[in-house]
């Protein structure tokens, strides 16, 4: 029974002309622990599909007044998430490879025995837990995503993320500009996560990361033969992207035929694995982004002005750091949460004279460099210690206001401050070492030893 313990109360309706199918197939499933009821009236079963709201149909192809083809239709309208497996004969494969295509779970070819029914049964419901917590993980982590970005407090960073809430919530393409490490993925995500694509895939792709000669075939996909070392077919990112968002990082170093690849996609919304004739429908949100002026590539012509219109629907550009220095103690402070929280080191702070160092620091790498920064200071302290300057790269440590007033004064060294002492001494004793040496509260030989160590 434990079959029964795994789909405790799901209903299920089995719609069959012949009684005796009927009886079977409820005598099998019942013995798992579903709830099952039967009829031999496709209407019959569109009517109790309304009323009484079945997890599962199962229905024969072949029915008098309305084939199984058209309830399968009629159910989906009603409501897609209904499980339906269809019965058919061998000589009725091909539709139920076709009822497969419009929505049906399963086909159960005839005969079948009680054990292959509930196991396909079993298996239709175990897919769609899983679909279910897919989707859930998916909407989950982007909430998570969302809630854990940090904002800032300065009009800048404000203004922004008020306009990508406004962008989220349409469909238009969307390039994002700005310095290297300033934060344009996770922009990307905001918006992606933040709108009706939500459920669906985010996929990104670094378009100055892989090579020129795999980019096509990780873009578009490619067939079984289409190249050497191709030896199975494969979807590329943007199918897999497909109903959801693609992030195109870095389309500024994408080379201008493959520019004008992916202006053809956009265009059609269709696209050609490499080695296909075939062409393969797509619905995708392009969100792209850049550290470089396209405009100064298009008159340079290393981008293609038709491609730049095309996305440059709507354009955010992320502000470097340096321009909203006010940011950089609440960013620095919410990585460092999240780094003792992933270490499993106690919350702590910076030091006042490390608080100092990081705003006073035009960051040239933006709020990558300051989370690698803040990473690197957790690892040095020990749990719960306060983030000092020592911990710092050196590059900050440098700047730090206490060593740079040591390396602009002429501080002498201890030994050169003992030496002068020692000389003053002698000379106020009239050059007498023993008295100089009970002054001192040393012996006479040390003082010899010292003089001695100066010439």
């Amino acid at each position: 029974m434990e079959e029964a313990e795994q789909v405790p109360g799901k209903k299920i309706l089995v719609v069959d002309d012949e009684e005796h199918i009927c009886d079977a197939v409820k005598r099998a499933l019942e013995r798992t622990g579903y709830r099952v009821e039967t009829t031999q009236s496709a209407r019959q079963a569109l009517e109790a599909v309304h009323t009484t709201a079945p997890d599962m149909v199962i229905c024969d192809i072949k029915m008098p007044e309305m084939d199984g083809m058209l309830l399968l239709e009629r159910i989906k309208e009603h409501d897609p998430n209904v499980l339906v497996l269809m019965i058919t004969g061998h000589a009725s494969i091909e539709s139920a490879v076709d009822a497969v295509r419009k929505g049906a779970q399963e086909y159960i070819p005839k005969p079948f025995s009680p054990a292959q029914l509930r196991l396909m049964v079993e298996r239709a419901f175990e897919r769609q837990r899983l679909i279910e917590q897919n989707l859930y993980l998916k909407t989950e982590l982007g909430q998570a995503h969302v809630k854990n970005v940090v904002r800032g407090t300065s009009q800048v960073m404000q203004r922004l993320f008020e306009l990508v809430g406004r962008v989220a919530e349409t469909d238009s393409s969307v390039l994002l500009t700005g310095e290297s490490g300033s934060g344009k993925e996770v922009v990307a995500r905001l918006i992606h996560f933040g709108g009706k694509r939500a459920e669906a895939p985010f996929v990104t792709v670094n378009c100055s990361a892989i090579p020129t000669d795999l980019l096509e075939s990780e873009l578009f996909g490619h067939v079984r033969g289409a190249f050497t070392g191709a030896l199975f077919a494969k979807r590329g990112s943007f199918e897999q992207a497909d109903g959801g968002s693609f992030f195109l990082d870095e389309i500024g170093d994408m080379r201008l035929e493959m520019q004008a690849k992916i202006l053809r996609v956009l265009e059609e919304r269709k696209l050609r694995r490499v080695g296909s004739e075939e062409e393969i429908g797509i619905d995708v949100r392009v969100i792209a982004a850049t550290n470089k002026n396209l405009r100064e590539e298009i008159k340079a012509g290393r981008f293609r002005e038709d491609l730049f219109y095309r996305l440059d629907i709507v354009q955010i550009e992320l502000p470097p750091l340096r321009e909203h220095k006010e940011d950089i103690l609440p960013f620095a402070r919410h990585f460092l949460r999240a780094f003792c929280h992933e270490m499993k080191k106690p919350a702590t702070d910076f030091s006042e004279e490390a608080a100092r160092i990081l705003q006073s620091h035009d960051w040239p790498g933006n709020v990558r460099e300051l989370r690698n920064a803040v990473e690197r200071a957790l690892i040095f302290a020990s749990p719960g210690e306060l983030i000092r300057t020592s911990f710092l790269p050196p590059g900050l440590r440098e700047k730090s206001p206490a060593i740079a007033m040591a390396a602009s004064t002429d501080f002498r060294s201890l030994h050169s401050v003992e030496l002068a002492h020692i000389r003053a001494v002698l000379e106020a004793c009239a050059g007498n070492k023993a008295k100089a040496a009970e002054i001192l509260d040393i012996s006479p030989s040390t003082i010899w030893r010292r003089l001695q160590d100066e010439s």
